[in-house]
C-alpha cells in the first residue's frame, strides 16, 4: 500500500527563555506543526500538533529588502527592509482559519448548518484576522490549537492505526508479525524534512513501526529523473510542469492539501 505524506514544520534554533528573557539557543531541530497521509486507496488522515512551539513559530521572520522604483530610490537607496512573517502568514493563518470555521460549526444548532454561507464564514473569519493585532490573533490560535490539537504521541498512534488500517490497541501491540500489512510505501515532495520530522514521531530510526521502511520515495526525484531521461535520449518535450495533465496545487502548505497533490503527481508521473 502507498501512501503520501505532507508536513508543515519550523525548522532550525530556537529561543531558551526564563521569565520571557531570551538567554540562549536551543541546537537545530524540527518542530511538527501538522501532518497528513493520503493512501491509495483513497481514505485521509489529517492533523494539526499542539507540541510544537507556537510562539516560536509565530515570531520567525527573515528580514526582506523591498524593490525600489523611481523616486523612492533616493528614499531608501538599497531598498526598505522589512520582516517577512513567512510560517505565520502561509501556515498559522489558514489553520487559524480552518480552525475557527471548524469551532463555529461544531457550537451551532445542528438545524441551521444546511443554511450556512460557507464562504461566508469564511470571509468573516479572515476579515476578523485583519482586524485584530498580532497579540489577539496569536492568543485566539493558541486557545484553538489547544482545543483541536493532538499530542505528537496520539498523533503516532492514529498514523500507525491508519496505516496498519485496523485499530490498534495498546500500542506498541505484541505479536503484530501476522497482521503488519506487506509492501508499506511512503512517497513525498521534497520529502528530506518531511520524512525525518515523520520518523521523530515515533523515535530513533529503529523504533519506526513493523514493516515501515526506513526511507521515503521522493516525486521531486522521479520527476527531475524523468526528465533527465528525455533529454539524454533528446526527446523533445514540454517541462512536465507546462503539461495539461499537470497536477494543479490548491490550498499549497495545508499539509492535507499537498498531501492530495503528491497523490495526483504519483498518477501523472505513473501516466508518462
Amino acid at each position: 500500500m502507498k501512501y503520501f505524506i505532507d508536513t508543515e514544520f519550523v525548522e532550525g534554533t530556537q529561543d531558551k527563555t526564563i521569565f520571557g528573557i531570551k538567554y540562549s539557543k536551543t541546537k537545530p531541530t524540527i518542530d511538527l506543526i501538522s501532518i497528513a497521509l493520503v493512501s491509495e486507496d483513497g481514505r485521509e488522515y489529517y492533523a494539526i500538533s499542539k507540541d510544537f512551539n507556537l510562539k516560536e513559530a509565530w515570531n520567525r521572520y527573515d528580514i526582506k529588502v523591498e524593490t525600489m522604483s523611481g523616486d523612492a530610490r533616493n528614499i531608501y537607496p538599497e531598498g526598505r527592509k522589512y520582516k517577512e512573517c513567512w510560517i505565520r502568514d502561509n501556515v498559522l493563518m489558514p489553520i487559524f482559519i480552518e480552525l475557527k470555521e471548524k469551532e463555529t460549526y461544531d457550537e451551532n444548532n445542528s438545524e441551521f448548518k444546511p443554511f450556512f454561507d460557507k464562504d461566508l464564514i469564511k470571509e468573516m473569519i479572515i476579515k476578523l484576522w485583519e482586524l485584530n493585532t498580532d497579540k489577539e490573533n496569536y492568543k485566539e490560535i493558541k486557545r484553538l490549537i489547544n482545543k483541536y490539537g493532538k499530542s505528537n504521541k496520539q498523533i503516532a498512534e492514529e498514523i500507525l492505526e491508519f496505516v496498519y488500517n485496523f485499530a490498534v490497541t495498546g500500542y506498541p501491540k505484541e505479536n503484530t508479525d501476522k497482521i503488519v500489512p506487506k509492501d508499506i510505501e511512503f512517497y513525498g515532495y521534497y520529502s528530506d524534512y518531511d520524512w525525518v520530522v515523520f520518523c521523530w514521531l515515533f523515535g530513533y530510526m529503529k523504533d519506526l513501526p513493523k514493516g515501515f521502511p526506513m526511507y521515503c520515495i521522493d516525486l521531486k526525484q522521479e520527476l527531475n529523473t524523468i526528465e533527465q531521461f528525455q533529454k539524454e535520449k533528446q526527446i523533445f518535450f514540454l517541462p512536465l510542469k507546462e503539461y495539461e495533465k499537470y497536477p494543479k496545487q490548491i490550498n499549497e502548505h495545508n499539509a492535507l492539501a499537498d498531501a492530495k497533490w503528491n497523490f495526483e503527481l504519483y498518477k501523472f508521473l505513473e501516466q508518462l
